[in-house]
């Protein structure tokens, strides 16, 4: 059995899980904030790895400007909700 990954990136880390002959990115960790994308299967891990890590980066130019809950992509094609911190 497969388990997920997570792999350290910049100032966090992104995790991916295997979806059948796919992997999904479960969510991109940054600056003590989650973010989960929207569903979407990739081919590969190699692929995953790479769009989150996009996902991260442009995550990383904005993260002042987005609010929790959900924010919309148009250039990555996808919606992003921001978890709250647990105190």
């Amino acid at each position: 059995m497969d388990i997920g990954i997570i792999e350290s990136y910049s100032n966090g880390f992104l995790e991916i899980v295997p979806e059948s002959d796919y992997w999904q990115i479960v969510a991109i960790h940054i600056n003590g904030h989650v973010y989960c994308p929207t569903p979407r299967l990739y081919h590969s891990e190699k692929v995953a790895l790479a769009k989150a890590a996009q996902i991260y980066d442009w995550l990383a130019d904005r993260e002042g400007e987005i609010s929790d809950g959900a924010c919309n992509c148009s250039e990555l094609k996808l919606i992003l909700w921001k978890q709250m911190k647990v105190s």
